[in-house]
């Protein structure tokens, strides 16, 4: 800090001095320094030229022009006094000077408003009152002259004083820069020899710095090893990377051929994923610093599969990062899509059974509460007569049989389920009752006037009895299938192989309940 403080003491001091001597310089080469004596001459002899031009006016020897122009002359002669500041340099004030030109630059300019180039009578009066005023001013031009030289002395020996002042101030500047130089190189001395005994002690500490860092650098190796070898043999695939995802940590083989990377820092996160939404929803989470925990995605958008997210958002030197394992679920997803499906799909029929076929419908009621929907409840005729003359094998054929037939005569948005044992439903939305009553006569007779080809030596004749209900205002599902069966119980006490509907009837006090429960 000294030695800071000292060269910018010996900077400033050097510049100041140059300062002082450009200043210096550039006042003695003003031009015009120094002139107010010789102007003080000239402004007299034009003042004795101007009164000569006067009188030759008045005689008719000169015209208005000649007049104005050594009027002209004069005044810019006596321009320079009126901004000069010579006047201050006087060891006794003398006012009168200053008092000699405000009165000349006032008559002057008087004179200089009264003429005109081409008007000779008006350069006659001016002329005359030129010869009657300007001789009284000759004296105080001469002692303007006077003046003038007692303050161009004065000023000189200002100046003088001051560029002696100068050169002291300028000595004295030399003199402690030297000083300052001389401390500086013992400064530097004193500064190299602690160098050289630091630079050992340095030479020192850095050999013992190098075999710590090797020892620390041997174990550091080991210990990545050791972590990318547990990493590559979980069953979980991994990737650390930074937030910013311009620089991977880590990333596993599986990861890198899945994407189609060949080099881990070309990995990036966005490709990893099938859905740009799921991308986007879990990098929003881990930038929320959130940690995700076994979430499900789609990943590899070339060859899709399911897999568990478990991520964390985390600091590597002093950079955030984020921590992310997939661990692929395929073959459990798969497993519950066939138990999904084995608990919604009748095992003989592959139709909805009757709980997911309740299920189906209460998700079409809650879909439009206010839609109309029908529900046919269908019974084999003597169902029972198959069983028992050709046996629970080709009952069970015909089942599937039948199943087949009523599936290719329903249209794509009607529900059909098995829900007893030769008992079939169908829902059918946005259906009044008269054209759900149209569908179930359709496939009633359908199946009536076609033989049912249950194997090659069996082909059996069916009837279906089918009972038609429609959901009202206030109705639930519970209420509409108990209608249903009602009126399938009709058909059949009718005589069987027929549609019948029971009419709704609303009860006293009207409850509208959303949906029934399945």
């Amino acid at each position: 800090m000294l030695l800071i403080a000292l060269a910018t003491a010996m900077i400033v001091s050097a510049l100041a001095g140059l300062k002082l001597i450009s200043d210096k310089g550039d006042d003695y080469a003003s031009p015009g320094l120094h002139t107010e004596v010789w102007q003080g001459y000239q402004l007299r002899s034009e003042m004795q030229r101007l009164l000569n031009t006067a009188r030759a006016v008045e005689k008719g020897q000169e015209g208005a022009t000649a007049l104005m122009m050594r009027l002209g002359v004069m005044r810019n002669t006596l321009d320079p006094f009126r901004h000069t500041r010579v006047f201050d340099y006087l060891p006794v004030p003398r006012p009168e000077a200053r008092a000699t030109i405000k009165r000349l630059d006032s008559l002057s300019a008087n004179w200089m408003q009264k003429l005109a180039w081409q008007d000779d009578a008006g350069a006659r009066r001016v002329a005359s009152d030129m010869l009657n005023v300007l001789p009284g001013q000759l004296r105080p031009a001469h002692d303007l002259i006077v003046i003038s030289n007692i303050a161009v002395a004065a000023q000189l020996d200002s100046e003088r004083q001051s560029l002696q002042l100068t050169f002291h101030r300028l000595t004295g500047t030399l003199i402690l820069m030297a000083c300052g130089c001389l401390i500086l190189a013992l400064r530097i001395l004193s500064s190299q020899r602690r160098s050289r005994r630091l630079a050992r002690e340095l030479q020192i500490l850095n050999s013992s710095l190098e075999r710590r860092v090797q020892s620390r650098t041997a174990l550091l190796h080991e210990r990545e090893a050791l972590l990318r070898t547990i990493l590559d043999s979980t069953p979980s695939d991994v990737t650390l990377l930074s937030a910013d995802q311009r620089r991977v940590f880590y990333v596993s083989d599986n990861l890198l051929a899945q994407t189609g990377t060949r080099r881990a820092e070309d990995f990036h996160l966005e490709t990893l994923f099938e859905n740009q939404d799921d991308y986007r929803l879990t990098t929003e989470r881990l930038k929320r610093g959130e940690t995700l925990h076994q979430v499900e995605a789609r990943l590899c958008p070339t060859s899709p599969y399911w897999a568990l997210l478990t991520a964390r958002p985390l600091r590597i030197h002093a950079q955030s990062a984020w921590l992310i394992w997939c661990l692929d679920i395929t073959h459990r997803k798969a497993m519950e899509h066939k138990l999904q499906q084995l608990a919604a799909t009748d095992a003989l029929t592959g139709l909805y059974n009757r709980r997911a076929l309740l299920r189906a419908a209460v998700k079409q009621l809650r879909r439009d509460r206010r839609a109309s929907l029908s529900v046919l409840l269908i019974d084999i005729d003597h169902f029972k007569q198959i069983n028992d003359e050709h046996g629970h094998p080709v009952g069970d054929q015909a089942l599937r049989t039948l199943a087949q037939q009523l599936g290719g005569l329903m249209r794509d948005n009607a529900l059909l389920g098995r829900v007893g044992g030769e008992e079939f439903a169908v829902v059918l939305p946005g259906r009044s009752c008269e054209a759900a009553g149209l569908v179930a006569e359709r496939l009633r007779a359908a199946i009536a006037d076609t033989p049912l080809r249950v194997n090659d030596a069996v082909t059996l004749s069916m009837t279906l009895s089918i009972g038609v209900s429609q959901r009202h205002e206030g109705d639930s599902l519970k209420s509409l299938m108990t209608r249903a069966d009602r009126a399938l119980y009709q058909a059949k006490a009718e005589g069987r192989n027929r549609c019948c509907q029971i009419a709704f009837e609303a009860p006293p006090e009207l409850v509208v309940p959303a949906v029934d429960e399945a």
